[in-house]
């Protein structure tokens, strides 16, 4: 489903600081993530999601290395076949519940197509699932609480059933029993959508139920951590 064969990473005018010989993601698996802050989780992300491009070797969704595409086609890809729930939402403040989730469905007529129902009725049926009661559909995302936000989050990602969902640190502002339920909730909704999911976390505590763990400081071997330059 995602493959990364002999991958380097460097940022502008510094030495590689990624350095992937071979990763594989199976389709439907729910993977955890983990490391250090600062060891290149963030662009190991932006490389699956082709936002950034390696310099070498090859990062292939679905067949399809992102470094082959020209930017817009990139962009259109990216919005047919991932989702992505960020550390701090990034839900439109002045929209509705239901008009946030829907954001992907206006970008991508192929997750548009594959909502049983249509979009709308997908929509709601996966606010439904994440434990947000059809009362709250209407009301704008920046009247809701930080867990209400981060199920809305969810739905938006899991909407039209893309390949691959990730999911950056989405339960840092949670307590423990509100990031708990929230963690089970991602990883049925995946389940049930058929996504992969790649659950990304510096806190190896959250690792349980998982199919698979991805240690990324053991992966990498480049000398320089990724994100040390950047401070991600």
């Amino acid at each position: 489903m995602l493959a990364l064969r002999d991958v380097r990473y460097a940022w502008p005018g510094g030495a590689d600081c990624l350095v992937i010989e071979r990763l594989e993601l199976q389709p439907g698996r729910a993977h955890f993530l983990h490391g250090p802050s600062g060891c290149g989780k963030s662009t190991l992300l932006g490389l699956m999601a082709g936002v950034l491009l390696a310099r070498q070797g090859s990062v292939a969704l679905l067949g399809q290395d992102w470094a082959q595409l020209p930017a817009g086609r990139r962009d259109a890809r990216r919005a047919d076949h991932v989702g992505v729930i960020f550390q701090q939402f990034n839900l439109l403040p002045y929209l509705s519940v239901l008009d946030n989730v829907l954001l992907p469905t206006r970008f991508s007529p192929l997750r548009a197509r594959r909502c049983n129902g249509g979009p709308a009725t997908a929509a709601a049926a996966l606010l439904q699932r994440v434990g947000l009661p059809a009362a709250l559909h209407g009301r704008r995302a920046d009247a809701l609480s930080v867990g209400q936000q981060q199920r809305v989050a969810a739905a938006r990602a899991l909407i039209g059933q893309p390949e691959l969902v990730i999911a950056d640190e989405p339960t840092s502002a949670l307590d423990a029993a509100r990031r708990d339920d929230f963690m089970r909730l991602l990883r049925e909704a995946c389940t049930a959508a058929g996504s992969t999911l790649v659950f990304v976390s510096h806190d190896e505590r959250l690792a349980e139920g998982f199919d698979e763990r991805l240690d990324l400081p053991a992966l990498n071997r480049a000398a320089v951590p990724a994100d040390a330059a950047t401070a991600a």
